[in-house]
């Protein structure tokens, strides 16, 4: 089997407001923990992409759940970046 390409996908900013230090430390480790299983579920790279730059709307993801919180963030980056740079 062939090596899937490497992505990289930088975050320049994850902006959580409302949450304890510790709960959003937790809910930054779920976004990139799912967003790593969103790129490998996807069994192929997304495609490539000219922007530099971009800033995602605000999710809604159920309260006192930083993991719920992380996992939303990671869906909303990951259909950014899958969808091929429509806008």
């Amino acid at each position: 089997m062939t090596p899937l390409p490497r992505v990289e996908i930088v975050v320049d900013e994850l902006v959580v407001r409302g949450l304890p230090h510790a709960e959003a430390r937790a809910a930054a480790a779920a976004f990139e923990a799912r967003l790593a299983a969103l790129a490998a579920e996807a069994g192929h790279p997304p495609p490539a992409r000219a922007e530099a730059s971009r800033r995602l709307p605000a999710v809604a993801a159920p309260a006192g759940s930083p993991g719920a919180l992380g996992a939303a963030v990671a869906g909303a980056v990951w259909t950014a970046v899958a969808d091929g740079g429509a806008r």
